[in-house]
C-alpha cells in the first residue's frame, strides 16, 4: 500500500507524466530477520527507456555482512556468485546513492518523498526499510512505495498468477530466466506503463491522488474464478488430432511446447475449473494469449518435432529438452578424457553426463590396482561420485568398495574387467527395473543422485553399483541411439484402420521419408545402413541426440501397448515387436 505524499498541485499531476523510480532488489531470505539484500537496481521512469538502451538504471551487488552466506537455491535462481558479492559495493554507499537520486526524483516532482514503484513491495519494503535504518543515520525513509502487484490484483483478480514474470508476460514482455535487478526493474517499468493506460481506460484513475484513494478503497472477498488470456474461441476450434502446440506471447514470443495425441482434449485440459497445475504452468498460463499448432501423422512424428522445436525456440517454460548446458560428449576408452567430436581417439559415445564415465573410469582404476587401498583418496571420491564435503572419510569408501567387489567377485574375476562391468551394469539395471516396473523407464534414466544421510560400507557400496548400473547404461544407449540413426521404422498407430501402418525412415538422425504402408508392404532397407559406426557418430549432436531418445521412448510406449511394430537396421536385422521388448530393457 502506497503511503500518502504530500497533496499539492503534484499530486493531482497525470500518471502518464508522474516521475518514479522503480527499484528491485534481489534477497538471500524471505524477511530481513534471516535475510540479506545481495542486489539492488533502481531507475527514473524520465530517463528510462527500456533495459538495453537505457544508461541511467543503476545495479549494485551488496557486500553481506560478516559470516553470512548466499543459499545454493539462491545462487541458482539468480545466477549470482559468492564471489561476485564479495567483491561488491557497501550497503552503506549504496543506499546514499538511492537516498540521493530518490531526493532528485521527489524535488522534481516538487513531492516530500520519492513516488517508487516495486512490483511486490510486501517482499522488499522490508529489506528497504531495514536498509535504510542501518545506514540512513536518522534520515526519513524517503520513498512513497506503490505495489504494482497490488494493482494487478485488483485489476485482474482471475489471472492465475500475479508475480512479475507473470504480469510482465500478460503485458508481451520476456522477463529473464534469472532473477536479477536488471531485467526486474526494466520489467516493472514496463508494467507500471501497461497498469497506467488501464487504469485510465477503464476506471478514470488518472492521478496520483485517485491512486492513492483506489488502492485504499476495500477489495471484494472472495476467490475469483480462474480467467485466461487465451480466448476460449481458439480453443474451441481446435483439430481431435495428434500434433504440436505452443503457447505465445501476445508479441508472440514461445512460452511453451507440447506434444499431444489429441490437439483438442489436451490444450483445453490447461483450462478446466479443476485443472490442478504446477506453478510454472500458472505463471505461463497468465501470459499465454496465442496459440500455433502443426498437426501430424502420428503421435511419435509430434514427439519428434516437439524435441526439435524446443532446441530451436528454447521456451522459458520447458524444462527437459532444451539444449541449456548440455553438451554432447565423445570419450576415450578409458574414459578419462572427452572430445565434443568424434575421433578415433574419441570413439565411446555420444554421451551428456561426463561425471558418469569419470566415476566409471575411476572404477575400473581401482579394480585394475586390485584393492582400494593401493589408490589415493582423490580416486576414491571420484568413483563414489559425491562432493567430498558430504562424502564419508578414506576408511568407510575403501570398506565399501572392497563390499562391493565382495558382491560382485563371481562376475569381475570371471572376464576381463570392461566385460564384466558391462555384464554387472547390465543386469544392476534390470534387477533396478523389476523393482520398479510399476516406474516410467524413460523419466528415470537420469534418476537423482540419492540422498545418503548415514554413510556406511553398505551405503557406500550401494552408492558404487548405482555408478555402475548409470555409466554402462549411457554407454549402452549411446551405441544404440547410433544404430537407431541409420534405420526404418513401420508401426501400427490407433488413428489409424488396421490395414494401414506408418513408415518413418532415419538417415543421419533426420525423418528423410514418411508414408502410410499397408501390412503387405515389406519394410524398406535404410538408405544409410552401409555408414560405419564412426561416420554415424558424426552427425550426432545435442538435437539428433534427443531426437533418437525421443523415438527409443515412442517406441517404447508402442511395444509397451502390444501395437504391431518392426525395425529394420540393415538388411539382416529386422526386429519385431518381441525382439524390441527385450532390446529396450537394457536402453
Amino acid at each position: 500500500m502506497a503511503k500518502n505524499l504530500k497533496v499539492n498541485a503534484c499530486a493531482h499531476r497525470s500518471l502518464e507524466r508522474l516521475i518514479v523510480l522503480f527499484v528491485d532488489c534481489q534477497t538471500t531470505g524471505a524477511h530481513p530477520g534471516k535475510g540479506d539484500i545481495i542486489e539492488i537496481g533502481w531507475a527514473r521512469s524520465d530517463t528510462f527507456s527500456s533495459v538495453k538502451t537505457s544508461r541511467t538504471m543503476k545495479t549494485y551487488l551488496v557486500k553481506l555482512p560478516e559470516g553470512r552466506k548466499i543459499p545454493k537455491r539462491t545462487q541458482t535462481v539468480t545466477g549470482i556468485d559468492p564471489d561476485d558479492v564479495a567483491a561488491g559495493h557497501d550497503a552503506c554507499d549504496i543506499w546514499k546513492r538511492l537516498l540521493d537520486t530518490a531526493e532528485n526524483v521527489a524535488h522534481s516532482n516538487h513531492l516530500d518523498v520519492c513516488p517508487t514503484i516495486i512490483h511486490f513491495a510486501k517482499f522488499e519494503e522490508p529489506f528497504l526499510r531495514s536498509m535504510h535504518e542501518k545506514n540512513a543515520l536518522g534520515r526519513d525513509f524517503p520513498l512513497s512505495i506503490i505495489c504494482t502487484h497490488e494493482i494487478a490484483r485488483r485489476l485482474f483478480p482471475g489471472l492465475p498468477r500475479r508475480g512479475i514474470r507473470a504480469v510482465a508476460g500478460y503485458f508481451g514482455y520476456a522477463v529473464g530466466e534469472y532473477r536479477r535487478c536488471r531485467d526486474h526493474v526494466a520489467a516493472t517499468a514496463h508494467i507500471w506503463r501497461e497498469l497506467v493506460k488501464i487504469l485510465k481506460e477503464k476506471h478514470n484513475i488518472t492521478t496520483l491522488e485517485d491512486l492513492q484513494q483506489w488502492l485504499a478503497s476495500p477489495v471484494a472477498k472472495g476467490q475469483a474464478d480462474r480467467v485466461y488470456p487465451m480466448k476460449i474461441r481458439i480453443r474451441r476450434a481446435l483439430p481431435d488430432c495428434p500434433g504440436v502446440y505452443r503457447m505465445l506471447r501476445s508479441n508472440g514470443d514461445v512460452l511453451y511446447i507440447g506434444k499431444a495425441r489429441s490437439l483438442k482434449k489436451r490444450i483445453n485440459s490447461y483450462f478446466r475449473k479443476r485443472s490442478r497445475h504446477p506453478e510454472h504452468i500458472l505463471e505461463m498460463l497468465s501470459q499465454a494469449k496465442q496459440l500455433d499448432i502443426t498437426e501430424t501423422e502420428s503421435t511419435l512424428e509430434a514427439a519428434i518435432l516437439e524435441s526439435d522445436d524446443i532446441k530451436r525456440y528454447a521456451p522459458a517454460y520447458n524444462i527437459a529438452l532444451r539444449k541449456r548446458e548440455r553438451t554432447v560428449w565423445f570419450c576415450r576408452a578409458d574414459f578419462k578424457e572427452f572430445s565434443p567430436a568424434p575421433s578415433r581417439r574419441f570413439r565411446i559415445g555420444p554421451v551428456v553426463s561426463r561425471e558418469k564415465m569419470e566415476r566409471l573410469a575411476a572404477i575400473k582404476y581401482i579394480m585394475k590396482a586390485g584393492s582400494s587401498s593401493h589408490v589415493n583418496e582423490d580416486v576414491l571420491l571420484t568413483a563414489l561420485g559425491v562432493p567430498p564435503k558430504y562424502a564419508p572419510d578414506g576408511t568407510c569408501i575403501s570398506a565399501g568398495f572392497d563390499l562391493f567387489l565382495q558382491h560382485h567377485v563371481s562376475k569381475l574375476h570371471t572376464h576381463s574387467i570392461e566385460h564384466a562391468l558391462t555384464q554387472l551394469g547390465r543386469n544392476l539395471w534390470l534387477q533396478r527395473l523389476k523393482e520398479e516396473k510399476d516406474k516410467d523407464i524413460e523419466n528415470n534414466e537420469d534418476e537423482i543422485e540419492e540422498k545418503i544421510d548415514v554413510w556406511t560400507p553398505e551405503t557406500v557400496a550401494h552408492m558404487f553399483e548405482s555408478n555402475v548400473r548409470r555409466g554402462m547404461h549411457a554407454l549402452r544407449k549411446a551405441r544404440w541411439l547410433v544404430l537407431l540413426s541409420e534405420s526404418s521404422l513401420v508401426w501400427q498407430d490407433p488413428p489409424f484402420q488396421k490395414n494401414q501402418r506408418v513408415l518413418l525412415v532415419f538417415e543421419q538422425g533426420k525423418v528423410v521419408h514418411r508414408e502410410n504402408m499397408t501390412p503387405r508392404t515389406e519394410i524398406p532397407i535404410p538408405p544409410g545402413f552401409r555408414r560405419t559406426f564412426s561416420e554415424r557418430q558424426q552427425n550426432f549432436d545435442l538435437m539428433t541426440m534427443d531426437r533418437m531418445r525421443v523415438v527409443t521412448a515412442e517406441m517404447r510406449r508402442i511395444v509397451s501397448a502390444g501395437r504391431w511394430v518392426k525395425l529394420c537396421l540393415r538388411p539382416t536385422v529386422t526386429l519385431d515387436r518381441d525382439k524390441l521388448a527385450k532390446m529396450l530393457q537394457w536402453i
